[in-house]
């Protein structure tokens, strides 16, 4: 187990370290900027480091990322000292606190704060927890279909050390040809990772859970503590709230658990909870925060590169929350001296996305999917009741039936938390926008308020409603407060003596919380093991098993170098380029590659001895090797398939191998085989 937390302790030192340093470096001290921009600002960082390598050559690694972050870390620090012997900086954008709450003094305040970071603690101890009992060991291969990509990508960065925006992902990984976009930035990092322990599928799993039960936490604790600073309460509140938020917000099904449980759409997941954080620095820039606005808008475009939907999020929730801060007068100042550094902000965002966006639309055919809905639409009620119930829905819950409806209920008495309260209205606003988009998605997928801004989600539903998951630990918190300002603020007929009123108020928030997580989160966390159990530790259907494992170690020995394999990518012949670096041709799960001659071989290659066609390419290819799992994984298709189908398992060219010319079993392991061809010297006619 202690190997298991010092590769998880490197996983979050890889995620934070970067951006926390480039912070301090800069002169940022503020815990709410360290804790909601350290990891979007990692991201950011390692957009840079493989914008420079893909355009001077240099080889993108572990090496150069530290050579690059001592660079930065020195000019920024030479820069800082230049303009500090000019001018002071200025002062941090902390609304004045109320006077009326300044109660939470001395050890009460100590106290507060030391709590909040304690429940926080607590929270990503039991989020990771949660996920090893899902996973089992840090090594497990995930078994879905995306992951599939990610891991080949990690490798592909990991063998060549390109990772820029127009350099992934090549289809054809032997020649580095062929290539389609796909966002870099997560599988950069997990690159990184495999630097380090030379294992891809550690590294993937190690980035996913440092993102989910590490960085939402910081994430959503930042913008707690920043809409309560704009509802001007008193620190010791601040962090209280922000703590209760970083535990509730390891309970959420969305967006890590789910992602990974229907289809391993782990950047998606990954950029979803750098959303919260990258808002709560936005919503406290202020006036002459130049400097701050450049390494938000470095952070904003590191979020982009991890998935482009994370920059639509960040921005409608910004402005989303911002409405709100018009409600108060002291909003309002605090609104008009953001607007010219997130300005600038903006600007640098669109300036470092540009390679991106390009690569989007040169490689990628650059327009948003017009998909229709993955969902049918339900009836008003229906839709309106989904924000309280929560339904896991997915291929874990087909029916709906079951759900958070805790968390929903927690979050709705959040909601009216913060309306008494009238402290947290960016978060009410926030919140207000993205129910409607939810209930409205949900009511009528295809057209509409929710279908127009589902457009940019693949107008699928399990991504669209996340944006409220997310909202509801911060909720939660304020929540939290409101309960313990009651007992310490309220000083009419209370008859709880003051002295002793921050003690019960603390004590208050304890139980219930200790409440709620030995019986509610209890539950979430155990449905939450068995969701990525399924996919993990004892997985529902298996692409990579022990004979996958062996048959890559077997092929790694015996095949020569330059010695191409033909394979399908829907089983678990990608770990022989993951792992060994050999050369396989198809590394598209369904099978539907932009390559014309895999497709196919895909399709006919049992046809070889008489078609001279199939021969021709195999001999182009240098095909020496055939990789056949017999019980291949069923994977959804795009409606568009080559087969016809609208499923996908064994490709009907590996099917009927046994007795063909030339073809000879070489080695076979459960229901994994390994053939070896030899071809005629001469084609055959025709």
């Amino acid at each position: 187990m202690l190997s298991e937390a010092v590769r998880l302790a490197a996983g979050i030192l890889v995620v934070l370290l970067p951006g926390f340093s480039i912070l301090l470096v800069a002169g940022v001290r503020e815990r709410l900027w360290l804790a909601g921009l350290s990891a979007p600002l990692t991201t950011g960082f390692v957009l840079l480091v493989s914008l420079l390598t893909g355009v001077t050559g240099l080889r993108f690694g572990l090496l150069t990322a530290l050579v690059a972050l001592v660079a930065v870390l020195l000019v920024l620090g030479g820069v800082r000292w230049l303009v500090r012997r000019r001018r002071p900086a200025a002062d941090p954008a902390v609304p004045a606190e109320d006077p009326r709450l300044r109660t939470l003094t001395g050890r009460a305040g100590t106290a507060a704060q030391v709590l909040g970071a304690l429940i926080a603690v607590a929270g990503v101890g039991l989020g990771v927890r949660m996920w090893h009992k899902g996973l089992g060991s840090w090594r497990t291969p995930t078994q879905e279909h995306d992951t599939v990509t990610h891991a080949v990508l990690t490798a592909f960065t990991h063998f060549t050390g390109k990772a820029a925006p127009w350099q992934i992902l090549p289809i054809d990984v032997v020649h580095d040809t062929n290539v389609q976009f796909y966002p870099p930035g997560f599988t950069d990092i997990c690159a990184l990772l495999t630097d380090i322990f030379g294992d891809t599928m550690l590294s993937l799993n190690l980035t996913t859970v440092v993102f989910t039960v590490v960085v939402l936490p910081l994430s959503v604790a930042a913008f707690t503590a920043a809409v309560l600073r704009h509802g001007r309460l008193g620190r010791g509140w601040v962090e209280l709230a922000a703590g209760v938020a970083a535990l509730v917000s390891v309970q959420l099904y969305r967006p890590g658990i789910a992602f990974a449980h229907d289809g391993g759409v782990l950047p998606n997941a990954a950029a979803m909870t750098l959303m919260p954080g990258l808002v709560a620095v936005m919503l406290v820039l202020g006036k002459r925060h130049w400097g701050r606005a450049v390494l938000v808008g470095v952070a904003a475009a590191g979020a982009f590169n991890l998935h482009p939907s994370a920059l639509t999020s960040v921005a409608l929730t910004t402005v989303a929350a911002m409405v709100g801060l018009l409600f108060t007068r002291a909003g309002r100042l605090a609104f008009v001296r953001a607007l010219l550094p997130l300005v600038l902000t903006g600007v640098v965002a669109v300036v470092l996305i540009v390679p991106d966006v390009l690569a989007l639309l040169r490689l990628g055919g650059g327009t948003v999917v017009d998909a229709p809905a993955n969902i049918p639409g339900s009836p008003l009620a229906e839709s309106a009741k989904l924000v309280a119930r929560l339904p896991y829905g997915g291929y874990f819950d087909p029916s709906g039936t079951m759900g958070q409806l805790v968390l929903g209920l927690l979050g709705l008495a959040g909601v009216v938390a913060t309306l008494l309260s009238r402290r947290a209205w960016p978060l009410l606003t926030a919140w207000l926008f993205w129910a409607a988009v939810m209930v409205s998605f949900h009511y009528s997928p295809n057209s509409g308020f929710g279908a127009t801004i589902g457009r940019y989600y693949y107008r699928v539903a399990n991504r669209l409603d996340t944006h409220v998951y997310l909202l509801i630990p911060p909720l939660a918190g304020v929540l939290f407060v409101a309960l313990g300002l009651l007992v310490v603020a309220v000083k009419a007929r209370n008859p709880i003596p003051a002295r002793l009123r921050p003690a019960v108020a603390f004590g208050l928030v304890v139980v219930l919380l200790g409440v709620l997580t030995v019986t509610s989160f209890r539950g979430y966390m155990n449905t939450g093991a068995l969701s990525l159990s399924q996919r993990y530790a004892t997985p529902q259907f298996v692409r990579y098993n022990a004979a996958d494992d062996a048959a890559a170690k077997w092929l790694h020995e015996h095949a020569a170098p330059g010695e191409t394999i033909l394979n399908s990518a829907n089983d678990g012949s990608t770990l022989l380029y993951v792992d060994y670096d050999l050369p396989i041709l198809n590394i598209v799960p369904d099978g539907h590659s932009p390559i014309e001659d895999n497709i196919t071989l895909l399709a006919k290659f049992n046809d070889f001895p008489a078609d001279p066609q199939v021969q021709n390419i195999l001999r182009a290819k240098n095909v020496r090797w055939v990789y056949v799992d017999s019980s291949a994984p069923t994977v959804g298709t795009d409606g568009h398939h080559w087969t016809g189908q609208s499923t996908f398992s064994l490709a009907p060219g590996l099917s009927g191998l046994t007795g063909l010319p030339g073809l000879t079993k070489a080695f076979s392991s459960g229901t994994v085989s390994v053939y070896r061809l030899d071809l005629p010297q001469t084609p055959p006619r025709g």
